[in-house]
């Protein structure tokens, strides 16, 4: 890689701390709200994620890198520079790899939610994160256990008009969830 001959890099390298990284890694998480399966299988199975995951990923990192620093990733060329990126995958990567604030549902439960998956429209059922880009839509299982974006699926709850039945289902699973 070359030296970026804007000055950017020095911007960038000049702000960039713990604070900065932070705050770009609060950002990215926030814009995957009721899209965690996207987040936690791009960070958890790097060797296997679905296709176009890891360039939306990308994209959601440049874009708050972008959004905190005013610096424009795609047009630098430094190391230094990219390694700011680095460092918010690996603080992504450290935060998700266990789930992160998806919830687990308990053992006992898991039966009832699936099914309360299955009752859920596309939409909803990517909020709660589930798969949705294989047929059929995938819950998402990790270290064995079934995990819940209760954050997504609250938000969908809160701002969608959803019909009775999926109303109920969706209620149901965040109950569980949230057991």
């Amino acid at each position: 890689m070359v030296d970026d001959d804007t000055g950017w890099d020095e911007v960038l390298t000049g702000v960039w701390g713990p604070r900065v990284r932070d705050a770009v890694v609060a950002r990215v998480e926030e814009a995957t709200v009721g899209a965690r399966c996207l987040l936690v299988h791009t960070l958890t199975e790097p060797a296997d994620p679905r296709a176009g995951w890891v360039e939306q990923l990308h994209g959601l990192v440049v874009e708050a890198i972008r959004a905190e620093t005013g610096a424009d990733l795609d047009g630098l060329g430094s190391q230094a520079a990219w390694a700011t990126y680095e460092e918010v995958w690996d603080a992504l990567a450290a935060r998700w790899h266990d789930g992160g604030s998806l919830a687990a549902v308990p053992l006992r439960g898991e039966v009832v939610a699936v099914g309360c998956m299955r009752a859920l429209s596309a939409t909803v059922a990517q909020a709660a994160g589930m798969d949705v880009g294989v047929d059929p839509p995938q819950p998402l299982w990790l270290d064995g256990r079934l995990r819940v974006d209760t954050e997504g699926l609250g938000r969908v709850l809160a701002h969608h008009d959803l019909d009775a039945p999926e109303r109920l289902a969706a209620e149901r699973l965040l109950e569980l969830a949230r057991r």
